[in-house]
């Protein structure tokens, strides 16, 4: 039995994640083949015909009009994810689009209408769902010794700035769009559960341009759950980057992947409430005095991810099996940024 071909793919935009992640990651494969790139800038496009043997080409629609990729991955700013990423669906060539899906909720659902209607894969390089720190938080989940966990908090802390075109609404930039959107697709994720409020506090405290770079979104999950996010360019101080709270102990990650479990030794005797208005030795608290007794572990926050994104989108591509990412989560991670942004002065 002859092994399948090597995935002829294109790779429009060779900024950072364009050449950086994909093209870079497409050379070091054998079932990947980069055989075309699109970029305005003639230096970019000499470098991947020097390098990578692609055929350069100026935008999407003379590379979709002149190669025969059948993968198109687009890594153009933000703005133009869902515009390119319809119009090599509609070329029929399966999408691999970087994150964000789209800065609008309606580009969303076009860009899913594309995919049923071509019958092409489309699927989004959110990329830390792979993370070992997120999926040591996912396991935790269903650890016994946090009982059942009711709250979330996720953070990213940093004092930096920069000027590029992240710091611009016309590109698609800001915060939300760039980092945070991982922030929020992980917490789509450990929702376990329809979100169903979203409340989100945008602010621009240090950066140039007209985005935002301080953010704070709180969601409520049907399930009762509550997650807390926030990400920020302007905390110098450090905080837990992971904090869970359980029915039965708590645990909290650093930003240099230590976590610290602490949780009830044994089990919590039933309480019944005293029904009086008068406090037993005008006290409060537990009448007779309660000690719970509580154990404390270290533990490294890091567990295996599992297969890589590239292998399950070439399984994807050649046998058929669910791409990586289901774009239908994503859909749902930019209709929570879209209720984020919402009564902000970055609303859309």
């Amino acid at each position: 039995m002859n092994p399948s071909p090597p995935i002829r793919a294109a790779v429009i935009g060779l900024g950072r994640a364009g050449w950086n992640i994909h093209v870079r990651t497409m050379q070091q494969r054998e079932d990947f083949h980069v055989v075309a790139v699109a970029d305005p800038d003639k230096d970019r496009q000499r470098q991947a015909e020097e390098e990578a043997g692609a055929q350069p080409f100026d935008d999407l629609s003379s590379l979709l009009k002149g190669c025969d990729a059948e993968l198109i991955v687009v890594a153009t700013a933000s703005v133009d994810h869902a515009n390119h990423s319809i119009a090599a669906l509609e070329a029929g060539r399966h999408v691999l689009t970087e994150k964000p899906m789209a800065t609008a909720f309606a580009d969303a659902d076009r860009m899913l209408a594309a995919a049923e209607r071509t019958g092409k894969i489309l699927t989004v390089h959110q990329s830390r769902r792979w993370a070992e720190d997120f999926t040591f938080i996912q396991q935790m989940l269903n650890d016994e010794r946090l009982g059942d966990v009711f709250f979330i908090r996720s953070g990213g802390y940093g004092f930096r700035r920069r000027n590029d075109w992240q710091t611009l609404q016309k590109y698609g930039g800001g915060l939300l769009n760039n980092n945070d959107v991982h922030a929020v697709d992980q917490c789509v994720i450990l929702m376990e559960s329809p979100i169903v409020d979203v409340f989100g506090d945008l602010q621009q405290i240090l950066q140039p341009g007209d985005t935002e770079d301080h953010v704070k979104v709180v969601m409520r999950g049907e399930n009762g759950r509550v997650i807390d996010l926030e990400l920020t360019s302007a905390c110098a101080a450090s905080l837990p980057s992971w904090t869970l709270m359980g029915t039965r102990g708590s645990l909290t990650v650093t930003g240099s992947g230590k976590a610290v479990l602490r949780y009830v030794k044994g089990e919590l005797q039933p309480l019944e409430v005293i029904d009086t208005p008068l406090a037993t030795g005008r006290k409060y608290g537990v009448t007779g005095g309660e000690e719970i007794e509580f154990e404390e572990v270290e533990l490294e926050a890091k567990a295996q991810p599992g297969r890589a994104f590239y292998d399950q989108l070439y399984d994807a591509i050649r046998n058929g099996t669910p791409p990586p990412v289901d774009p239908a989560t994503s859909r749902e991670t930019i209709r929570v940024l879209s209720e984020a942004r919402k009564g902000t002065q970055f609303s859309q």
